[in-house]
């Protein structure tokens, strides 16, 4: 069972996270790209995209719960988790890596896609670019960005908030001291810190975090919303970032409604604050 557990969590976090993944990468457009499967290659796909200065284990204690019956994946993006950096970022190349890590994992068969925050967009672009990958696509309190938005965005980062992936730290408690959720809300304690053990690396300066603090400095290929024909579901809190003119924006002109559903009391960081409710909403999802 892994070290990183404390000891407060329950049982069904404690099963989940036990059962490990394989750990595997390809090489996308010259980068390592990182990441876990579990389930049996060919089996119904299920692929889990993180969020902005997130990684793939972010879905370690949800993914276990689907790996009987699909083949489920989980990567960390370019600039995130174990994964190389480039020197700039497009949402296409991100898509491009979803698209080539379902295709080694095995996981393309009747995929869905699940897609939180900075991933959901990940998720639309992917739609767009590689219309043939996933049936249904879910996003997990995705805001749904214009230019004038980004920019606002990138021109006022916090110099404090989520520790900056250049910033070293003499210690793993001293890093793990600075961690933060940001906009933060009322994540499990446990799961908060599950995720942010595998948040850190140690190099030959000290202690940083697994993210490229310049992942979202040149953004600029943003979705406007995913194809007419997507299976589109909107899961988003009460607390979150995303409001009724991006849930508007992003299901106008579906063949197909969306379903569309609000978690009461959650903030933005769903998978860690309400990760059986979200659970329930994926289940309804890939039985439909």
């Amino acid at each position: 069972m892994s070290t990183n557990v404390t000891a407060d969590a329950p049982e069904w976090f404690r099963t989940a996270v036990a059962s490990e993944p394989e750990h595997s990468s390809i090489t996308v457009h010259g980068a390592r790209i990182a990441y876990r499967s579990w389930g049996e290659p060919g089996a119904p796909g299920l692929i889990l995209v993180h969020g902005g200065a997130a990684h793939s284990g972010w879905w370690d204690h949800i993914a276990p719960r689907y790996a009987q019956d699909r083949r489920v994946v989980a990567l960390d993006l370019s600039g995130h988790g174990d994964s190389d950096w480039r020197d700039t970022y497009r949402l296409g190349a991100w898509a491009d890596e979803v698209t080539a890590v379902a295709a080694a994992a095995g996981a393309t068969t009747e995929a869905v896609l699940v897609g939180h925050s900075l991933g959901g967009l990940v998720g639309i672009r992917t739609s767009i670019a590689h219309p043939g990958l996933a049936e249904k696509l879910v996003l997990v309190d995705s805001r749904i960005l214009d230019a004038a938005m980004l920019d606002e965005i990138q021109r006022n980062q916090p110099e404090e908030g989520i520790p900056r992936g250049s910033k070293h730290y003499p210690s793993l408690e001293a890093a793990l001291e600075r961690f933060r959720l940001v906009p933060d809300h009322a994540s499990l304690d446990f799961a908060r810190e599950y995720v942010a053990r595998q948040s850190v690396v140690r190099d030959d300066d000290g202690w940083r975090w697994k993210f490229d603090r310049g992942f979202a400095d040149e953004l600029t290929d943003l979705p406007s919303c995913p194809p007419n024909d997507c299976r589109l579901s909107v899961v988003y809190g009460e607390h979150g970032v995303v409001t009724p003119a991006m849930i508007d924006t992003v299901t106008a002109g579906l063949d197909e409604p969306a379903r569309v559903v609000e978690l009461a009391g959650a903030g933005h960081h769903i998978p860690l604050e309400q990760p059986l409710e979200l659970m329930d909403v994926i289940d309804d999802v890939v039985r439909a």
